[in-house]
């Protein structure tokens, strides 16, 4: 319908007379054994990342943890385990603050990009 309308428009734009063609019909549906499926991405928990700047990494799991050091947007982590809403993570590259890969700590989980589990 979208295709005809447009035609239309256009004809009466460009001010001739054309013979619309009725729009063409959808090839047949491909046999099921030639339908290639695309299968979904693993979800892994080491591809997560650090959502905000600034990001304390702590040596408890709650704000009266030591401060190691801060991370930063997109720093990537790997997700060792969980505890409320805390996460204990460790760098795999060093961090835009400095600290070195390897590095573990406990971070709250608000400020984690959860692991992609999409396509």
């Amino acid at each position: 319908m979208r295709r005809i309308s447009l035609a239309l428009t256009t004809a009466a734009l460009i001010g001739t007379t054309a013979a619309l063609a009725a729009p063409a019909q959808a090839a047949p549906a491909a046999p099921a054994a030639a339908v290639s499926t695309v299968s979904a991405k693993a979800c892994h928990e080491d591809n997560a990342m650090i959502y905000t700047d600034g990001t304390r990494l702590r040596t408890k799991a709650s704000t009266s943890g030591s401060v190691v050091g801060q991370l930063y947007f997109k720093d990537p982590i790997r997700i060792l385990r969980s505890s409320g809403g805390w996460d204990y993570v460790q760098l795999k590259a060093k961090s835009k603050g400095g600290l070195a890969k390897g590095t573990r700590g406990w971070v709250s989980h608000k400020n984690i990009i959860p692991p992609f589990c999409g396509m």
